[in-house]
């Protein structure tokens, strides 16, 4: 496919729609390995899923459709959605770690798998 819109939505759906789903499906069970501590679940974890996805179909209809503008909007949200995945996963380790060192359990923290 030569370059141009075609081109852009085929590669966003699969590197933003299909690895970066699968970064976000995967980093709470990888973080507890990598950090050594299970981060605190909170159900604003979707968020940046249905931002993700919500952006992707902005950003793949703007590229068929041909509308420049709309892509933009779409290539922000993709960034905005990236960028709340990386702040509500580091706000859950942070709060791990402060309830481990005051020695007060939440309930709401994942389980680690041995």
């Amino acid at each position: 496919v030569p370059a141009g819109p075609l081109y852009d939505a085929i590669l966003h759906s699969l590197f933003l729609g299909f690895v970066f789903s699968m970064i976000f499906g995967h980093a709470p069970i990888i973080l507890p390995t990598v950090l050594g501590g299970a981060p605190i679940y909170h159900r604003t974890f979707y968020l940046h899923l249905v931002v993700l996805h919500g952006s992707l179909l902005i950003r793949i209809w703007s590229d068929l459709a041909l509308w420049p503008s709309s892509r933009r909007w779409g290539g922000m949200l993709n960034v905005l959605a990236l960028l709340l995945f990386m702040g509500s996963t580091a706000t859950a380790v942070f709060r791990a770690r402060r309830n481990r060192r005051e020695g007060t359990p939440d309930p709401k923290v994942m389980p680690v798998q041995e």
